[in-house]
């Protein structure tokens, strides 16, 4: 119990200075080293800001904050923090993991594949059908959807995933105990019986309109595969998108009509290569896919294990010069290299420039993740740059 209180401590600091509070973790290793720095240590810290070390020392002369682990315990919420090995193995590699997750319920499982589905709150008829249909499908199928529990496609996706009897996680832009919109409390429960309700902030903290853009990392970081329903060609859908993109997962769009404000996004993405998802089926043969990459990766690792790998070279800790441009000699790879050193591109630029409007768009993709996988570019909101 008393760890859980340094814990608990912690996460209120990181709710003000999320990155400080990681390199903290980072170098002392636990909550409970960091609650025992003195005034006098924490002042001499270099990479926190003088208001920054006013608010550890300030809450260090609060006390550990045990009335509100007590509150928690009422109202039934779970936590779980980035030092215990139950936090989720899919959160520790995305870039700015939470310190703390608050949850009722329970998380979503490790080994099983779950889909984001996400859109527009202000939806058409065709959006709110299409929601529900994949909602439902995927409840069939067994794979549990995870969305923002708002308005519009969330809301409409997960209650059709949960009225099929399907599991479903909703991750708000508020503390797990507030019911943000109060119109969902229905579904609110109804997700929490067979799934769970998620959340970084500390219990109590009302929804804010910044939360939700922070909230959105979090829903595509538990997914496997992001579905965009529908959603207009400047949209805060594509913040997740963005998000899901940066952390690896796996993007698909439901076709919509030419012209429609509200299918102009989901057909940007389309055109920007996504994956297209016309039925449930093409969502389900994805995730068999991916299921079958991470087989054969197990496979392999056995079959490697306790062998002795051949030791790259190595010069300064980096590859040699050599070894770099060597990678870089095959096929449209010269092309791509040549656009991404006068500046950063998306898959769209490097497709026009580097193919010329020819080809399929997915073998620019898959060649462009084949460079990713091998340390030669990095993806940061949709744009390619060298390493």
């Amino acid at each position: 119990m008393e760890k859980r209180l340094y814990q608990l401590y912690l996460a209120e600091l990181a709710y003000a200075m999320p990155g400080q509070v990681r390199i903290l973790l980072h170098d002392l290793g636990s909550a409970e080293e960091i609650w025992k720095l003195t005034e006098r240590e924490i002042s001499r810290i270099d990479y926190l800001k003088a208001e920054q070390k006013a608010e550890m020392t300030a809450a260090k002369q609060r006390g550990l904050p045990a009335y509100k682990l007590e509150e928690a315990v009422k109202k039934g919420i779970e936590m779980v923090c980035m030092e215990d090995a139950a936090y989720p193995e899919r959160l520790r590699h995305i870039a700015a993991p939470p310190y703390m997750l608050f949850y009722k319920g329970r998380l979503p499982e490790e080994t099983v594949r779950h889909v984001a589905v996400i859109g527009a709150r202000r939806c058409s008829d065709y959006g709110r059908r299409a929601a529900a249909y994949f909602g439902r499908e995927l409840a069939k199928a067994g794979v549990p959807v995870i969305s923002g529990l708002a308005v519009g496609i969330d809301g409409l996706s997960q209650a059709a995933c949960v009225a099929e009897g399907g599991v479903s996680y909703g991750v708000l832009g508020s503390g797990v105990d507030i019911i943000y919109p109060a119109g969902n409390r229905e579904l609110y429960h109804a997700v929490q019986e067979k799934g769970g309700i998620i959340s970084e902030y500390l219990p109590g903290t009302v929804a804010a309109s910044w939360h939700f853009p922070q909230r959105n990392r979090l829903i595509s970081g538990f997914a496997d595969l992001v579905l965009v329903v529908e959603a207009r060609e400047r949209s805060g859908t594509f913040i997740t998108v963005d998000f899901a993109l940066e952390q690896g997962r796996e993007v698909f769009a439901v076709p919509g009509r030419v012209g429609d404000n509200l299918s102009l996004g989901c057909n940007r993405l389309i055109r920007d290569g996504a994956g297209i998802a016309t039925c449930a089926e093409d969502i389900l043969l994805e995730l068999k896919r991916q299921e079958g990459s991470r087989t054969c990766e197990a496979v392999l690792a056995a079959e490697n294990h306790g062998k002795k790998q051949p030791k790259a070279k190595v010069q300064d800790g980096l590859t040699t010069g050599r070894e770099q441009a060597e990678k870089w000699t095959e096929g449209i790879r010269p092309q791509v290299r040549q656009v991404l050193l006068d500046a950063p591109a998306s898959a769209e630029e490097l497709y026009q420039k580097t193919m010329s409007g020819n080809g399929n768009i997915q073998e620019l993709l898959a060649e462009m993740m084949l460079l990713e996988i091998e340390g030669l570019v990095v993806c940061k909101g949709g744009m390619y740059e060298l390493y």
